[in-house]
């Protein structure tokens, strides 16, 4: 396991992910948000292989209230969250590698969540704990991840994931937050901790037109890379997404092709045409392939589908089979990156200063 990506449990995200190639999906371990639509699900299951994943519950107001989440009750806080864990019980079956993922609110009751992660630590071999970080590591949510790693016997069995959003942390220098959150984490002897964040553009360039941005997950974690060698660190973003970005389709809203490409540590980025004019996604395949650093037609599964596309004419898609697409070959595209494959265009974290 060398990159945690987080995804959505939904049809597009579920794509990108079962397309990876086997030997991609053994360095690969999603950190999933399960949502309303339980067939997702089970899709990934069914396809994913015997790999690791880790598994969340999804908080967004419409999840909670739809599906699967509302049908289990699964953020009931009873007994200790019974219902969540009686579930992850129950998908474990076909991947017995999953690593259940606590989570919480600050207005949570501190003994439900903390004796919900010694249970979970009884059915499974790996949890993990989510941090919700601003762009300091402290307050509510790092406190409450002290005292669950204060109250478990085998700390080694914990990943701790420090999810920083759509944010970076404000400083990654020697003696800052960041260095004293990764001392006391070693302390504990933990199994690894993941730095989760993403810089992927929230606007996007107008109709028309292309642009480029920088991703800055990689610069701030190279540095992170930097500050204790005795601590495991994995990295992780959410893979060619923004979460503080709207994800929700408002009826009238203008959907405009959009398509992005990732060579670490750029994107580019392009709209073309108008409402709705999804033909106009064989054109902006064409534009990917002219790339001056694209990978070539059989890097990825995304790649194969752009080559497909740009040549056929055909089954081009809409902008969320797209976003599926960006997704894997973003993926594939950190892959190579954290790996230092000597490709001729690959950088390695000390290269990209």
């Amino acid at each position: 396991m060398i990159y945690i990506p987080c995804m959505k449990v939904g049809q597009n995200d579920v794509k990108a992910l079962i397309n990876l190639e086997d030997h991609r999906k053994q360095l690969v371990s999603p950190l999933l948000n399960m949502r309303g639509i339980e067939r997702h699900l089970n899709d990934f299951l069914a396809n994913w292989g015997d790999h690791p994943y880790l598994m969340d519950i999804s908080r967004s107001t419409l999840d909670i209230a739809d599906g699967i989440i509302a049908e289990r009750d699964l953020h009931n806080p009873a007994n200790h969250f019974e219902n969540k864990r009686a579930w992850l019980n129950e998908i474990k079956a076909p991947n017995n590698l999953l690593i259940p993922v606590v989570s919480w609110l600050d207005t949570d009751n501190p003994r439900n969540i903390i004796q919900q992660a010694r249970l979970l630590l009884a059915d499974f071999e790996t949890i993990a704990i989510r941090v919700i970080c601003s762009t300091e590591i402290a307050g509510a949510s790092w406190d409450r991840a002290i005292s669950i790693l204060d109250a478990i016997a085998n700390p080694e069995n914990i990943i701790v994931i420090l999810d920083f959003g759509d944010r970076s942390p404000f400083s990654t220098i020697n003696g800052g937050a960041l260095d004293h959150s990764f001392s006391t984490l070693v302390t504990y002897g933990i199994h690894s901790a993941t730095l989760l964040s993403s810089s992927f553009p929230s606007q996007k360039p107008q109709a028309g037109t292309s642009s480029t941005a920088i991703c800055h997950d990689i610069v701030w974690q190279a540095e992170a890379q930097h500050l204790n060698s005795s601590i495991n660190l994995i990295y992780g973003d959410y893979a060619g997404t923004n979460p503080g970005a709207a994800v929700e389709y408002i009826p009238g809203m203008a959907v405009i092709p959009f398509a992005s490409y990732y060579t670490p540590n750029e994107w580019w980025l392009k709209r073309l045409g108008r409402d709705k004019e999804f033909e106009n996604y064989v054109q902006l395949a064409r534009d990917i392939r002219q790339l001056p650093d694209y990978h070539g037609d059989e890097f990825c599964w995304a790649t194969r589908e752009y080559a497909r596309i740009s040549q056929t004419n055909e089954r081009y898609g809409n902008n969320g089979v797209w976003n599926g697409l960006r997704a894997n070959q973003h993926i594939c595209a950190t892959l190579q990156f954290l790996q230092h494959e000597d490709n001729g265009d690959n950088v390695s974290f000390d290269d990209i200063f």
